[in-house]
């Protein structure tokens, strides 16, 4: 072979060894099957424990922003939720992305002027859909500790 052909080839494995390293970097962060599932069952539970403070809140002593609180932690843990569900991309989400829109649309429709109360007794029944769709996905997935 020429020198020319030389050059080319060990250019080609150069490339190749390149290709490879990168591919290699490019996916050592992501979490594996397991560990993905681990972190959304994790959530999943999370999210169940703050649906269920929401929906046992005392009106009788309990503030709006006490409250108000307990939805914004009931919205964290669902953003957790969907951060982690695409983790996993084979999550099967379908009843509790309806639970949360349905739970989303009852927090918004709280008027201002709202008593714990009435704010309460406005997101009760979707917070329970919410609340009982996290246990069937946990229940589904296998979690430990599922308290469906």
């Amino acid at each position: 072979m020429s020198r020319t052909w030389w050059i080319v080839v060990i250019l080609v494995a150069i490339g190749v060894g390149l290709a490879v390293l990168v591919g290699v970097l490019g996916t050592r962060n992501e979490p594996t099957k397991s560990e993905a599932a681990s972190s959304l069952c994790g959530s999943l539970t999370a999210l169940d424990a703050s649906v269920k403070t929401l929906t046992s809140i005392d009106t009788s002593t309990a503030t709006m922003s006490d409250f108000q609180a307990d939805v914004t932690s009931v919205q964290d843990d669902w953003n957790q939720v969907q951060s982690d569900a695409q983790a996993l991309k084979s999550a099967q989400a379908g009843s509790l992305d309806s639970a949360w829109a349905s739970f989303e649309s009852a927090v918004k429709s709280i008027p201002s002027d709202s008593t714990v109360q009435d704010a309460a007794n406005s997101v009760k029944q979707a917070a329970g859909e919410l609340e009982s769709a996290a246990e069937a996905t946990l229940s589904s997935m296998g979690c430990s500790g599922a308290s469906a």
